[in-house]
């Protein structure tokens, strides 16, 4: 089974069953996903995040909405765009508009797909959770992550060398100066140090 095929098999046991027209909603997000300028933020970084929900479901306290935001948090992914994350969270809220959510449900999914900006610590357990989840990459093996950073280059082919350099570096270091990366105990035990390996070997590498 290809990762597209298990995760529409995922769509459809999950996220189906709260549609009215669930197939539709399915091919414009896979679409979205798969457009050519993307090459970390597509469905396989989807397919992964849910991986890491799996893996720390026992620690979520709403674990559909969690997963909801996970399958809408990086739909709308324009690199040259400073509002992605809103964009994502208004595309959700178009196209769940006539779910079987709850208005709750609806606005707690908004709230946690504009929470993957990471504009400040998490509020909540789940919050924690999500923002974790997203960022788990950053504590990944060393291969894996140097991979990450050539995606990120790939997708920012249109910014110059040195712009790239100097904007990417601000922006590990910013995780770096964090007191924690991670907010949830179990994967900040897990990923904290390999990110801050992988985020200082990063920086280096932006300065050589």
């Amino acid at each position: 089974m290809t990762a597209v095929s298990a995760l529409q098999k995922r769509w459809n046991r999950v996220v189906a069953p709260l549609l009215p027209n669930p197939q539709a909603t399915w091919q414009q997000l896979a679409s979205l996903y798969s457009e050519p300028h993307r090459h970390y933020h597509t469905l396989d970084h989807v397919a992964a995040c849910l991986d890491w929900l799996d893996q720390y479901h026992h620690l979520a306290e709403d674990p559909l909405c969690i997963e909801l935001a996970l399958w809408a948090h990086d739909v709308i992914y324009d690199p040259r765009a400073s509002d992605n994350e809103a964009r994502s969270a208004d595309w959700f809220a178009q196209h769940f508009a006539d779910s079987a959510l709850t208005d709750q449900q609806r606005a707690r999914v908004h709230e946690l797909i504009l929470a993957t900006i990471h504009p400040h610590p998490p509020t909540d357990p789940d919050m924690a959770l999500l923002q974790d989840i997203d960022l788990s990459i950053l504590g990944a093996d060393a291969e894996l992550y140097d991979r990450y950073e050539g995606w990120i280059r790939q997708e920012y082919d249109f910014v110059p060398e040195e712009a790239f350099r100097k904007g990417r570096s601000a922006v590990l270091r910013s995780f770096l100066d964090q007191g924690v990366i991670y907010h949830t105990a179990e994967l900040r035990e897990k990923l904290e140090l390999p990110a801050r390996e992988n985020l200082s070997r990063a920086l280096k590498n932006l300065r050589d």
